[in-house]
């Protein structure tokens, strides 16, 4: 009974239906007898067509385009990582007497820091040299911490505050520090540091540096010094002369250096143009450090 009744409704609605195309088509037809209108029409629904082909073919690039890009951080720290294992076998070779190389580690403490961070990264950028940024707790200058990691340079962790009594209270506390900046660094920028530096080296940490340095190797971390400096980071007056004659003379003939400078000294940043073309003179490769450095702890 129910069947009937839906079909006594439909019955209509099609004749309805059927009764207007057929007035459509005969309204064209009476209208245009040659059918113009109907071979125009038919011309722009070829035409929208062919523009949907292409647009469905932009949009299939778009999507191609997306994917790569999605996959390119991964290609990317593949060939980091064997880049990385081929300097690791040549710093074998150079300590071995194996290999006439020389390697230099350029580093930056403590920052980073408005307009001298940045005219850093344009002296890098422009010599096509890359280095280490050993970073503080520093939420108003993310956008050269992201810089760093876009260029290619090495961000480690320099503990969250550099407050030096408060990161050396304790093991405990310098542990903490180093735990809270890598946390930082992961969740905000998504890399998550091999590297740690002592505010003011390991030795500062005393007693406790061999509880300090249990907990970096149970946390994955190395930890680094430095065997030559600018000397920006001591008592008194430095221009950017002294700079660079610090730099060059405390690189003296070591094969493989790790040069200590920081972010906020206007000294060095004048004088790093001529260190990173002295220290290319007298041979020496210049790239970011990398965990299973032998300069690394």
């Amino acid at each position: 009974m129910k069947t009937k009744q839906k079909k006594s409704v439909l019955l209509p609605v099609l004749i309805t239906a059927l009764m207007v195309v057929t007035a459509l088509s005969a309204g064209i037809w009476m209208t245009d007898p040659d059918g113009e209108r109907l071979q125009n029409i038919r011309g722009e629904l070829a035409a929208v067509t062919a523009e949907n082909t292409l647009l469905t073919d932009d949009v299939a690039a778009l999507q191609a385009a997306v994917e790569e890009q999605k996959a390119l951080p991964e290609a990317i720290n593949r060939q980091k990582e064997e880049g990385f294992r081929l300097l690791g076998q040549l710093e074998q070779q150079i300590k071995a007497g194996e290999s006439d190389k020389k390697i230099a580690y350029l580093t930056f403490d403590d920052g980073p820091y408005d307009e001298t961070t940045d005219a850093i990264l344009d002296i890098l950028k422009e010599k096509k040299v890359h280095a280490t940024f050993f970073l503080r707790h520093r939420p108003d200058h993310i956008a050269q911490i992201k810089r760093e990691i876009r260029e290619g340079h090495t961000i480690a962790n320099h503990s969250y505050s550099h407050r030096i009594k408060a990161v050396y209270q304790s093991a405990e506390s310098c542990i903490k520090e180093i735990r809270d900046q890598q946390q930082w660094l992961t969740e905000t920028f998504g890399v998550t540091p091999e590297i740690y530096r002592f505010p003011g080296g390991s030795p500062t940490a005393g007693n406790k540096k061999q509880a300090i340095a249990a907990a970096l190797a149970a946390d994955g971390l190395g930890y680094v010094d430095w065997n030559c400096h600018t000397g920006d980071g001591l008592p008194g007056e430095l221009t950017a002369w002294k700079a660079y004659q610090n730099a060059v003379n405390s690189t003296g003939e070591q094969k493989i250096v790790v040069m200590l400078m920081h972010d906020y000294s206007r000294a060095t940043l004048a004088a790093l143009p001529d260190i990173i073309d002295t220290l290319k003179d007298k041979g020496y490769l210049m790239m970011p450090l990398f965990r299973d450095s032998v300069m690394i702890k």
